[in-house]
């Protein structure tokens, strides 16, 4: 009912959804499809690298099982384009961070091309995992219309997955995916993703202690303290951007 509420509420013609192989766009696009239906969801598959690729061709096996309208947008050409007109300028263009954020930037541009042209909202596929360890770029993939996972963890989208009877082949296609790309942020911590959620859930939602969280989560409280850390330094791309006060 959100989903179809929204897209009455903006007088809307359906939902563009980025789809890139992840377990999060797989299920943000079968959602789309049980809430409005099939031939009002629009899939776009946006590769920026050369290493995309395989994520690219899963996203369009993800949309052509669920029979939505999809179309790949390769912008590598774009990006490319993007580094000699920097490069004229006497910046850099091999600060690899740098141009991964203009990659998502550029993709949340094309998100909104499409959306506008088709009068369709566009649908975030970020979960609460990425959004608080700040692992989207400012004004990039959470440039959107609605927020579907805002408040959930990846823990808990696999958990929704399971629960909606999402099929088994999709998702087979998005876990072989993950094992090769997805939760780095985890690895890097040292811990499996469902103790990552805890942290934050206990730390983040529920304000507890290191130590508290530490006991709760069965993990070292150096791995939470890190975990705090890192939110913290991510804290503002989540926060809108500040602005000098007129009242004093």
């Amino acid at each position: 009912m959100f989903l179809e509420n929204k897209i009455t509420e903006a007088e809307a013609n359906g939902l563009v959804v980025p789809l890139d192989g992840s377990i999060e766009s797989t299920v943000a696009a079968a959602l789309a499809v049980d809430g409005i239906g099939a031939d009002y969801v629009t899939g776009l598959v946006m590769p920026v690298q050369l290493s995309d690729e395989g994520p690219a061709r899963t996203a369009e096996t993800i949309a052509s099982l669920l029979d939505i309208d999809c179309h790949r947008l390769n912008l590598q050409p774009v990006l490319t384009a993007f580094q000699r007109v920097v490069g004229e300028t006497g910046e850099p263009t091999d600060d690899l961070v740098a141009m991964q954020n203009a990659g998502e930037r550029f993709r949340m541009a094309c998100k909104y091309y499409v959306a506008n042209t088709r009068n369709e909202l566009v649908v975030g596929t970020v979960s609460r995992t990425d959004r608080l360890l700040g692992s989207v770029a400012k004004h990039g993939e959470n440039g959107v219309d609605l927020s579907l996972f805002g408040d959930l963890y990846r823990t808990e989208i696999e958990a929704l997955a399971d629960a909606l009877a999402v099929p088994s082949n999709l998702l087979d296609q998005s876990s072989r995916l993950m094992e090769h790309t997805g939760a780095t942020d985890a690895r890097e911590l040292g811990i499996d993703q469902r103790d990552l959620d805890s942290i934050l859930h206990f730390a983040i939602d529920r304000g507890c202690s290191a130590s508290t969280v530490a006991d709760k989560v069965g993990v070292g409280e150096s791995v939470v303290e890190r975990t705090i850390q890192w939110c913290a330094s991510t804290r503002h791309k989540r926060h809108t951007p500040p602005k000098p006060s007129m009242n004093n």
